[in-house]
């Protein structure tokens, strides 16, 4: 529902599908109409698997004191990086 609500979704699809229409191939709608339904079949078929390996993966990772203690330490190294950047950069 929220790409049905998204109108940069109908401009990337507005900009994306006509190269796939072929000139009397038949009417135009109805290739961009089969277009269309090809596209949301494949999601369905794609992203299930895709959304449920992401959440056996954050339930394993948020579960991991290590991974927590690594990510900790690796995002302050960059933040401390990027402030020692900022604070010697010349204007």
């Amino acid at each position: 529902i929220v790409a049905l609500l998204n109108p940069k979704v109908a401009i990337f699809f507005l900009a994306f599908l006509p190269q796939f229409v072929v000139a009397g191939a038949g009417p135009v709608w109805a290739q961009l109409f089969l277009h269309g339904v090809l596209i949301i079949v494949v999601a369905a078929f794609i992203e299930p698997p895709l959304v449920l390996a992401g959440e056996k993966l954050t339930e394993k990772l948020r579960n991991s004191p290590r991974f927590g203690l690594w990510l900790d330490r690796s995002l302050g190294t960059i933040l401390i990086a990027l402030g020692l950047r900022l604070a010697i950069e010349q204007r």
